[in-house]
């Protein structure tokens, strides 16, 4: 089983773990890379980028641009992003913006129609971003498992929203949670995780929105009409994904949003729930005390994860990318992270092909 790695910088594969630099191939050049998936009832894998979307069907070796329609990004320079992409199993591919806009494709991305119901969500007019006020993010797609026409959407920063008929038409559900969502994870038809984070306080000072929402790690059992928090106290609040093995929930946090990631003023920590949730053990890792474990997989029977510094406003040269092994020792002492591999930039997203 090779190992798709995106990162700041395009995607990777590697033929196993552990791997040495040398054994790196690049093999999509599409700038920041924001999702890496494959679905059992869909043939090949994609990815969502900073260029658009793409999908190979020989495993990463060749590419196809999926010409996910990109706009002009209102007054900011450049064109729009692709944050998120979706399969279904009925056969529909969906692709979400950061403008945002939502579009359905069901010739397998021939063509493409603008899912118009979702700009017509009424708390639209109250999405933000860390960047600027008009620069929300369709970060999070997923669909309702067993349910294919259930759609769940996380807007970063602007709630999550669900959809009952394939993205026609949009429940606004910003009231239950505002958070700035990251990702969402749906375990069943009504029970879903979602790792969340918050506007930063100081982009108040400069006039660029309003710190919203709290952070932390989120369930709801009845379908996104109501939340709880997981991580209640915690304060690695920043949280940006959550991941399910074997009876086992994990996610990383950070005690501060991006920017104070830029001088390292800030400290990550990586959890892990033997009962879903109810209790968590802190646990160490090779990146402490700064690189957040954005992404997670399961590599030969291994979790595996990725870490670096994500969207911080200024790029920083000296940060690497990892990639971690969590093995048992058999003792009482816990699980072990090792690093098996490293990545001239930040790894974003993992997908084991």
């Amino acid at each position: 089983m090779s190992l798709l790695i995106g990162t700041d910088s395009g995607l990777y594969r590697v033929a196993d773990v552990p791997f040495d630099r040398d054994d790196l191939e690049p093999v999509l050049d599409c700038g920041v890379v924001t999702a890496v998936k494959s679905w059992d009832h869909t043939e090949g894998v994609f990815v969502a980028s900073s260029t658009g979307a793409f999908r190979s069907l020989d495993g990463g070796e060749t590419w196809t641009d999926l010409e996910v329609p990109l706009g002009d990004r209102f007054w900011h320079a450049g064109q729009s992003e692709v944050w998120s992409i979706l399969a279904t199993a009925d056969g529909a591919l969906y692709a979400g913006t950061n403008d945002p806009y939502l579009f359905r494709s069901v010739d397998g991305g021939e063509t493409w129609v603008e899912q118009k119901g979702f700009r017509e969500l009424p708390s639209r007019g109250h999405w933000e971003s860390p960047i600027d006020p008009h620069y929300a993010r369709l970060r999070a797609l997923e669909a309702v498992p067993g349910r294919p026409e259930h759609l769940i959407a996380g807007v970063e920063a602007g709630g999550i929203h669900v959809s009952r008929d394939g993205g026609r038409t949009w429940t606004d559900r910003r009231d239950a949670i505002v958070d700035d969502v990251h990702q969402i994870l749906p375990i069943s038809e009504d029970v879903w995780l979602a790792a969340t984070g918050y506007l930063d306080h100081d982009l108040e000072n400069l006039g660029l929105g309003h710190a919203v929402g709290e952070g932390g790690l989120w369930r709801t059992t009845d379908a996104g009409e109501s939340w709880s928090r997981l991580d209640v106290g915690s304060d690695f609040s920043y949280v940006r994904r959550v991941f399910v093995h074997d009876g086992r929930v994990f996610y990383c946090g950070g005690e501060e949003a991006p920017p104070a990631w830029v001088n390292d003023d800030h400290e990550a920590a990586l959890f892990e729930s033997t009962n879903f949730g109810r209790d968590f053990d802190r646990v160490p890792f090779p990146g402490e005390p700064h690189e957040v474990v954005e992404t997670w997989a399961v590599h030969d029977g291994d979790v595996i994860c990725g870490s670096g510094l994500f969207d911080v406003p200024d790029q920083r040269d000296d940060v690497e990318g990892r990639i971690m092994r969590r093995t048992d020792r058999g003792t009482d002492d816990g699980p072990t992270y090792e690093t098996v591999g490293r990545v001239d930039a930040n790894v974003s997203r993992i997908e084991v092909v």
